[in-house]
């Protein structure tokens, strides 16, 4: 009876729609906030400690070996460094969250740099693994790094 006579007073009819807003205000918020922690996370983890190829292989063939001598520093203003015997490339990287994707871009043209120029799906991921296939399943290839152990 109460509901009733409160459904038809004004005082409903006037707040339903604030209340209505205030609560869809609060679920996005929400939405936004958790992206908002899962996109630090992954930049710290990302960011945090050098990153090394564990295994490459395209077309079914193990290529890991070409690598070898490489660690893969990613910075949170989205460069990454390529370094080897004290030399660093200095290249791009995003991340899509949503999508799960992961792009790298050096601007070389010779391997095994070039063939991570890609935009990879990420299959698997920890704070000290990444497993990745790129987008177009005609190429294939299978990425897996690792955090280098300090």
């Amino acid at each position: 009876m109460f509901i009733k006579a409160l459904y038809n007073s004004n005082f409903l009819k006037r707040f339903l729609p604030a209340v209505l807003l205030i609560t869809l205000c609060m679920s996005f918020g929400c939405r936004k906030v958790k992206e908002e922690l899962e996109l630090r996370f992954l930049m710290d983890a990302m960011t945090n400690g050098r990153w090394v190829v564990n295994i490459y292989t395209r077309e079914g063939a193990d290529e890991t070996s070409a690598f070898k001598g490489y660690e893969f520093q990613f910075t949170s203003d989205n460069k990454v460094y390529a370094i080897k015997s004290g030399t660093e490339i200095k290249g791009t990287w995003s991340a899509n969250l949503t999508a799960r994707t992961i792009e790298s871009n050096f601007p070389v043209t010779t391997t095994p740099l070039v063939w991570l120029n890609d935009n990879f799906l990420v299959t698997n991921n920890t704070p000290k693994l990444v497993e990745a296939h790129p987008l177009d399943e005609a190429k294939n290839i299978y990425l897996k790094l690792v955090k280098k152990a300090n």
